[in-house]
């Protein structure tokens, strides 16, 4: 007879041999928030793409598509649809550019500001909820340092880093 070890019963416990890496436990910790925050945002309707754009667009618009790509960094194929989903719903408007003829400004509707408001109240909680086992000063370092690590990695992009920096990549 066969008898099979488990680590743990517990299917939340971290294997020791993984936990000492800090790579696998941002990962960890960013695939958990990403899974309760893109569930919390299918109830009013919306995926993690979809929030993001439209608050970069609440905050630094009217932009182009090309450039709510580069600052999200989703390649322009998928900005694209994405954009057309939230303007198939009435969130966002794409309006003639004020100095380029060629582009579309994006513009998030009266109902694209109020959806984005149910859709921060979610993300408050939920940031909430991910960050409850931190002491307040806990959660401001913690935002700090992850703020310090993303400004080191650059700008976002659809390449992976080797991608990047191979000659002749996008």
């Amino acid at each position: 007879m066969l008898i099979f070890w488990s680590m743990s019963d517990d299917p939340s416990a971290l294997p020791a041999v993984l936990a000492r890496h800090t790579g696998y436990l941002l990962n960890r910790a960013g695939a958990g928030a990403q899974r309760e925050f893109g569930a919390a945002l299918q109830t009013i309707g919306l995926t993690l793409r979809a929030w993001g754009a439209m608050n970069v667009i609440d905050a630094d618009g009217p932009l182009t598509q090309h450039a709510l790509g580069r600052a999200l960094g989703v390649d322009p194929s998928t900005m694209v649809a994405t954009i057309d989903e939230l303007e198939v719903a009435g969130y966002v408007q794409r309006r003639p550019h004020p100095t380029d003829r060629r582009a579309h400004a994006l513009h998030v509707t009266g109902a694209g500001r109020d959806l984005l408001g149910r859709g921060r109240a979610l993300a408050r909680t939920a940031q909430r909820e991910l960050l409850a086992p931190l002491s307040p000063s806990e959660r401001e370092q913690l935002h700090e340092m992850l703020r310090r690590i993303c400004e080191h990695l650059g700008p976002p992009s659809p390449l992976s880093p080797s991608e990047r920096r191979r000659p002749g990549a996008r």
